[in-house]
């Protein structure tokens, strides 16, 4: 009997629930501007110059922060230009390596020990704690709670002769997965997947074939060598490498200081040993339950692993697995934001572009486990010409996921399908004809609600999804990117909002320290 394979929808969530779907900060733009306005009013006893000042703060106000079209205001494009013009200013978009040749020089380097964007973020001293191989990544950037990540490398789920069966059920294992850590119980709070693409490098299957060739004494298997070798020669440049991690994220919340607290009273453990003591279970107990989701082979990742990884996902010129010389100082490359892009390296010849993937731009249909195949795996390479030699794409994918608790995501579902609702009806009853969104709007939250139904063992999920493409210049990057995007329009993604002149902030968001998605009030 063959498993059915599973289907889920992830769009559906095409406009805002709030008021005359604006977002918050333009909401509260206007609740300022309006009682602004009304003190003016009063203070100039309604005489006409108070009235009509009041009513140009109101205009002007809604003029500037009024959103068209799920486009950004004039303030908000105004305040990003603002942003971007004081980063450029103080150098936030530049870092120099101790390598670089410009390291220390006043006019090109602003001196940066880490990269800006990192902010309060760096390894959690274990040296001493018995504990010393783990390596845990502590962020605590202000007006944020203070987290702990981990890193997993994950084998994956196997290629090959598998049917949708196979498929289905892996990804039913993995969900089960997800709705362990997101119970009471659990300190992980959320995960980050990354899938990384890189050229394959053929060294040690070359040295491997030549070894066996050398054993060879029949000189009628010639042929066969010689063909073998015109094989590896032209499919070499081509080939792809595919890797997948996990970071771990565990939040200082209150049930996780008073686990410490307990921790270090019956251990008498330091505060730091006890964190770490309880981090490492909790990774025990997500590695395991990858194991039993069929995920292959599970590493948790020491110092110098982890930072060979972020090291290579910055700069393809360095290979993941080379961690000999990495450590958390010195695996941060020389890199220029710039508007379209980064250059990255010493000599600025990577160059990266970073991209979201919004929520709203993935298509309203059903998908099956294999729905984000063309983008994972499927992207063309580049083929080449006579001055540039032919290479894979390559590129990184982050989808970061936040668990809500199962009653908080039903009490949101609730809220979301009474509105839904309330719209359809009173559209109905103007006799005002749907051209579709609230259909959608409604099918998406009353789905929702269906599957978070108490004894359902679900929990709800926020989630963000970032992507990241290298090029070996800016024309082998546009390039590249037009493949990538062709490569999502077959994945069921309408579109790739590019970061224009936030490339070197977004960046850390393709990184494995689950960055990339801000606290809810759901998540908090």
């Amino acid at each position: 009997m063959s498993t059915q394979a599973r289907t889920s929808i992830l769009g559906g969530e095409i406009a805002r629930r709030s008021w005359l779907g604006l977002s918050r900060p333009v909401l509260i733009s206007w609740a300022v501007a309006l009682a602004a306005a009304v003190a003016i009013y009063v203070l100039g006893g309604g005489q006409a110059w108070a009235i009509a000042t009041a009513i140009i703060k109101l205009v002007a106000v809604f003029a500037a922060t009024m959103e068209w079209r799920d486009k950004p205001s004039w303030a908000a494009r105004r305040s990003h230009t603002a942003r971007t013009r004081l980063r450029r200013r103080r150098g936030e978009h530049i870092y120099r390596h101790r390598s670089d040749p410009h390291y220390g020089d006043p006019e090109l380097d602003p001196g940066w020990a880490f990269p800006p964007p990192l902010g309060n973020t760096a390894p959690l001293p274990v040296t001493g704690t018995g504990l010393d191989d783990m390596f845990i990544v502590r962020t605590a950037n202000p007006g944020e709670r203070t987290t702990y990540s981990v890193i997993v490398a994950v084998e994956g789920v196997a290629d090959g002769l598998r049917g949708d069966s196979a498929y289905a059920a892996s990804s039913a294992s993995f969900g089960t997965f997800l709705a362990q850590l997101a119970r009471g119980g659990s300190h992980i709070r959320g995960i980050q997947l990354l899938h990384r693409s890189v050229p394959h490098d053929m060294t040690r299957h070359t040295r491997w074939a030549h070894a066996r060739v050398t054993q060879l004494t029949d000189p009628r298997l010639g042929p066969a060598v010689e063909s073998y070798g015109a094989l590896i020669d032209l499919t070499a440049p081509l080939a792809e490498e595919h890797r997948s991690f996990v970071v771990l994220r565990i939040p200082q919340s209150e049930a996780f200081m008073a686990e410490t607290a307990r921790l270090v009273r019956t251990k008498h453990a330091t505060t730091v040993g006890a964190i770490a003591q309880l981090v490492r279970d909790e990774t025990e107990r997500a590695t395991r339950l990858l194991a039993l989701a069929g995920m292959g082979r599970i590493d948790v990742l020491g110092e110098r692993r982890a930072c060979a990884i972020i090291r290579a996902f910055l700069d393809p010129s360095f290979k993941i697995d080379r961690h000999r010389d990495a450590t958390w100082t010195s695996c941060w490359p020389t890199y220029i934001g710039g508007p379209e892009s980064v250059a990255v390296g010493t000599t600025g010849a990577w160059r990266t572009r970073v991209g979201y993937i919004r929520p709203r731009s993935i298509e309203p249909v059903e998908l099956g486990p294999l729905w984000l195949a063309p983008l994972l795996t499927g992207v063309e390479a580049d083929p080449g010409d006579d001055e540039t030699a032919p290479m894979p794409t390559i590129r990184t994918i982050s989808v970061r996921l936040d668990f809500v608790p199962a009653h908080r995501a039903r009490a949101a579902a609730r809220g979301d399908f009474t509105a839904d609702q309330a719209r359809k009806t009173k559209e109905a009853k103007r006799g005002k004809l749907d051209d579709g969104s609230t259909e959608v709007l409604t099918n998406a939250s009353s789905r929702r609600r269906h599957d978070l139904v108490p004894g359902s063992g679900h929990h709800g999920a926020v989630y963000a999804a970032a992507i990241a493409v290298t090029g070996r210049d800016p024309d082998d990057l546009d390039r590249a990117c037009m493949r990538v995007e062709e490569a999502a329009n077959d994945s069921a993604i309408a579109g790739i909002d590019w970061a224009t002149d936030d490339h070197d902030v977004a960046m850390f968001t393709t990184l494995p320290l689950g960055r990339g998605l801000a606290a809810t009030p759901y998540t908090r």
